[in-house]
This record gives structure tokens, sequence and C-alpha cells, in this order.
């Protein structure tokens, strides 16, 4: 078993062919107890529920499921689960498992971070890096916020089941996690000249996996073995980044800012994408090579142009002109943002648009 302790934050990993078969037993050696209350879609039950749920049983684990058509990341929704997992907890002593992508594990976070129950995170798709950090970005209305909540006591990141994700979640994930190109730049801004929290080291060791991601760039393109555990474990990594500098600005930048923005427009389905879109035009503006952005992107068929997201030029140069709202963060796009003019340019010039 992987054990990384940061400060306060301590969290286990089991991640290997077939590490979920052995849930149970991997709960009972951290010694978590009680009854398991499984959440789900129903896709990602359909892809991993079973084997959860027949581990558990057997490990002597008594285990009800909470299964959903879809697990919608919205504060609303969030606090609907909460009622109902209250209500059940309060007869039993209960901790949570969330089996499915991103916007599934942040409303499970979110519920045992205020129920104060342990979580346990199954993850089935790499398309974000919310496997392991200790918030939630919930949406409100038509505007999404990051909620402080707490990381899983247990992550099982089966690679049997890792690598038969349909590809375009491999392609979201990257583009997450490629944002640090331009992320990292931003926070160091911040720092100097807005004053906000910062740490070299998560500085350096987010450097460090970000350069091992693109050095390993085809293997997560063939999605074999090496590159589901480097694309997995740069995720996880990520999490316990934000943890330990207490900040998400070590992952997330005025690319983010920008998806946040084009996500409010155009809808929620393309985080990661969306991500290395921003990637790219940021890169531009910071002055490095966005070029080199949209090869990495196209190593593992990402989107490099809003129209191959099905996304209007315009709503690409309104979300640009609106991305220094969507958070108080200090980036590249400065305080006041970019005119309509400069947004357009610059989407022309890197040729997303």
């Amino acid at each position: 078993m992987q054990q990384f302790k940061f400060m306060k934050f301590s969290a286990n990993i089991e991640a290997g062919f077939g590490s979920l078969k052995n849930i149970g037993e991997h709960l009972k050696n951290i010694g978590i107890t009680g009854t398991a209350a499984v959440i789900s879609g129903e896709t990602a039950f359909r892809i991993a529920g079973k084997i959860v749920v027949d581990s558990l049983e057997s490990s002597g684990f008594y285990v009800n499921t909470f299964i959903y058509e879809k697990i919608e990341p919205t504060l609303k929704n969030a606090e609907s689960l909460k009622a109902i997992i209250k209500n059940y907890s309060s007869k039993n002593d209960v901790f949570i498992i969330g089996i499915g992508g991103g916007s599934t594990l942040d409303v499970c976070k979110y519920i045992s971070a205020k129920l104060e129950l342990n979580f346990i995170a199954v993850p089935t798709l790499l398309s974000s890096d919310a496997i392991a950090t200790g918030y939630s970005v919930l949406w409100i209305d038509d505007k999404n916020e990051a909620f402080q909540t707490k990381a899983p006591s247990l992550i099982v990141g089966d690679y049997e089941i890792l690598k038969n994700q349909p590809k375009k979640y491999i392609s979201a994930g990257v583009g997450d996690m490629l944002s640090k190109m331009s992320a990292l730049y931003d926070w160091r801004l911040a720092f100097w000249l807005a004053g906000e929290t910062y740490n070299d080291f998560a500085m350096n060791v987010a450097k460090a996996t970000t350069n091992l991601l693109k050095k390993r760039i085809a293997d997560v393109a063939a999605m074999n073995y090496i590159g589901i555990e480097t694309l997995f474990l740069s995720e996880v990594t990520d999490g316990y980044l934000m943890q330990l500098s207490g900040t998400t600005r070590v992952a997330a930048g005025s690319e983010h800012l920008f998806t946040f923005a084009l996500e409010k427009i155009h809808g929620m389905p393309n985080h990661g994408e969306y991500c290395g879109l921003g990637t790219i035009m940021m890169a531009y503006i910071q002055s490095k090579k966005d070029g080199e952005v949209r090869e990495y992107l196209n190593d593992v068929g990402a989107a490099t142009t809003a129209a191959d997201l099905d996304v209007k030029p315009q709503e690409i140069i309104k979300a640009l002109t609106i991305a220094h709202t969507m958070r108080p963060w200090y980036t590249i796009l400065g305080i006041n943002g970019l005119s309509e003019g400069s947004a357009e340019r610059l989407a022309r010039y890197t040729m997303v648009i």
C-alpha cells in the first residue's frame, strides 16, 4: 500500500490491475468499519458497482446503495443527497463510497465533509483531478464555487477499469493536467503582485509531475499500463498539492477562469478539454510556446479548436472577456480582463477560432 502524508493530510492509495476486488480488505487494513453507503450514477455502477459490493459483503460489511441516473454537481443536488445520507447515517455507523467521475466524487466529498463521515473514492474516469482534492466544485445557478471539503480516506484506482474508459475522458484529463503549464505562472504572479498563498515546494512538485506527464504522453495516448498509472497518479498528486499549499492555485489559474466562464456560457460537459483550449490561449499571453500545449493535446486526441467542441467563436470571445470575474484570483488576465477586441485577437492568433 502506498501512503502519502502531507502536514495534516493523510490518504491511502490502492492502485493496480484488479485492485477493486480487494476493497473490503483495504478498508479493514486502515481501520474503517461500519455500513457502506455506496453513491453512484447508473453507468459507473454498472462498470464497478458489483465488484465493490461483492468485495465489501465478502469482507463482512453491510452495504446500501444509492444509485441515480446521473449525479449533477450542483449545490442543490448535493444538499438533497446529504439529507438522504444524513437520515440513513442517523440509524447506522456509516462511511461513504463514491463511484464515478469528478462530478460524483465532488458531491460525495461535500456530503462526507458536512456529515463528518469517512469517504472512499473509486474513480471510473480520469477526466479531472477531483479524485483526491480537498475541494468540491459545485454549481449554484449559473456559477460554480469551490467548497473546501475533505480528501478521501482511501482512493482505489483499478487500472483494469480505468484502461477501458472512453478515450475522450483521457483527453479531458490531460487537458486538466496540462493546465499547470499556465496556472503555475499565474500562481507565482499572484504571490508577488497580490499577496496570495504560495508554497515553493508544491510549485516544484507540480512542475515535476507535469513534466513527467509530458514525457509519457505517448503512453497516456495508448492507454497502456504506464500511461494510465501516470495520469492517475498525476491527478491524485494534484489533490495532495492543494492540501499542502492550502489553495487550488497550484493547479488552476487563468485557463480555469476561462473554463468556468465557458461552462457558464456553453454548458459543463467538457471541463478538461475547455481547460486545454484555455491553456493554449493563456500560454500565448504569458509569452510561452502555445504550440507546445497544442502538440500535447493533439497527441491524445484532445480538442485544440472551438469547432472541435461545437463551441461558437462568439462564445469563446465572451468567455475570455468575463473570465477574470469567475474567481477573486490574480492572473495574467489582470484586474480588468480582456476587451472584446483583444479576446478575439487572442483566440484567432492561437487558432482556437
